[in-house]
């Protein structure tokens, strides 16, 4: 029996199992359903994979000027308008912490108006937190053409993580990250996250959104996390018969090595058990007591050397110096800024080698200067390197080290920072470890 071309309704199947029935019996009915329904191979239905997935990572950290973030912006919607159509996009920003402003979409005007809508805020750079966020939710997205583009000054500030959690999922799933400096960069970070992921760094001013949008496209491919179907699992079955019989498993002839034996770790652990015992018997070994010291009928040395004139005080120290003494107390410096002048006179704040504080007149600030010609966010002093460096938030009257104005500046011991009217001096005290 052969099945016309094309006709597949339920009623000519009917007809065909009818006279089947009817004319050859129990087993040619069989044996004809068997053969004459053709095998129609299951479809695998896929989503359309996208041109393209990219992050846009954008820093709103307090570090970065409205001018800044301004730059920033145009160049993230640059590389949105260059894409190729069908890419999906998504918007992280971070300063105190990082978050997901736009979840991956296709749409356009969405990604724009997220974008438009960033503002400058937050006293801390949660710059390594961002990267691990942004990296885990690419890992998640669809598609084999994955990036993160990253634009910041390279700063980090109270992050919960640190910079190798973000890079070591960026790396495992080849997702190259894109860098770009904007503001005063740590070039140093961003060129080591660039070049360990397989990205590229940029400086502000040699940042093209189509040049990035280019090598986002000409990056390599990322792995995907989820299963693919075989070829064997859309070429059409073949019909059984009476001779198919499952495959064999082949067999694993790969040799063990020596370490994957039960036996060579029952030995190592009797081995470790023994040298265990051995140690025991050795610390419990009783010590033979000190001879007690015999009393001399001679002269001491004391009475010798008093007897050559030696000063009663020395004398005196050498008596003693066999006497037990308490431990000596380790004395460990502490950086601290002591204000000299201004109505917090006297106070000393204690610097902390984890984190920044920020000076200035709004109460969010780690110092509040109740001082009508400090600024809101006047200035901020955080640990680099071994060091302390302070860096002045584009105040209204400047920020002075040593009546010098600057805009950054490594402080060393005795420097005095004027603030306003407020003069502050740091120095490292010496303090009990």
């Amino acid at each position: 029996i052969e099945w016309p071309a094309g006709e597949r309704s339920v009623l000519n199947w009917k007809k065909i199992r009818l006279r089947c029935a009817v004319g050859s019996g129990l087993w040619t009915l069989a044996f004809l359903t068997v053969t004459a329904v053709p095998a129609v191979p299951a479809l695998a239905v896929t989503a359309a994979e996208p041109a393209a997935t990219v992050a846009l990572v954008l820093d709103t950290s307090g570090s970065l000027t409205p001018a800044d973030l301004a730059q920033a912006r145009d160049l993230a919607t640059g590389v949105l308008q260059t894409l190729p159509a069908g890419s999906e996009v998504a918007v992280f920003s971070f300063d105190d912490q990082s978050r997901l402003v736009q979840a991956r979409t296709t749409d356009v005007e969405s990604v724009r108006r997220a974008i438009d809508g960033l503002q400058v805020g937050g006293r801390f750079t949660a710059l390594y937190d961002a990267l691990y966020d942004a990296s885990r939710y690419l890992r998640d997205a669809a598609g084999s053409r994955r990036a993160l583009l990253l634009v910041t000054d390279g700063k980090d500030e109270n992050s919960a993580l640190n910079l190798e959690d973000g890079l070591k999922v960026a790396q495992q799933m080849l997702i190259p990250v894109f860098c770009v400096g904007v503001g005063r960069v740590e070039e140093r970070v961003l060129r080591r996250v660039a070049k360990l992921t397989g990205g590229d760094y940029f400086p502000s001013r040699e940042a093209s959104a189509s040049v990035l949008a280019e090598r986002i496209l000409a990056a390599p491919e990322a792995q995907v996390t989820a299963a693919e179907p075989s070829p064997a699992a859309s070429a059409p079955a073949a019909p059984p018969t009476a001779a198919a019989r499952p495959a064999a498993p082949p067999i694993d002839t790969t040799p063990r090595a020596f370490y994957h034996s039960p036996l060579f770790w029952a030995g190592a652990g009797l081995l470790l058990l023994l040298a265990a015992t051995a140690v025991a018997l050795v610390g419990r070994r009783p010590r033979s007591p000190l001879p007690a010291p015999h009393p001399s009928s001679g002269p001491t040395r004391l009475d010798t050397l008093q007897a050559e004139g030696l000063p009663r005080t020395v004398l005196t120290r050498m008596e003693v110096a066999g006497e037990p003494v308490e431990r000596t107390v380790l004395l460990m410096d502490k950086p601290v800024l002591e204000v000299t002048r201004g109505a917090r006179r006297g106070e000393v704040l204690s610097l902390s080698v984890d984190s920044a504080i920020s000076i200035g007149r709004a109460r969010a600030n780690d110092v509040v200067l109740d001082d009508t010609s400090v600024s809101s966010q006047h200035c901020r002093v955080r640990p680099e390197q071994g060091r302390f460096v302070l860096y002045d938030l584009k105040s209204t009257n400047g920020t002075m080290v040593n009546g010098r104005r600057v805009n950054r500046h490594p402080l060393e011991e005795g420097d005095v920072i004027q603030v306003g009217e407020t003069n502050l001096q740091f120095r490292r005290d010496r303090q009990r470890g």
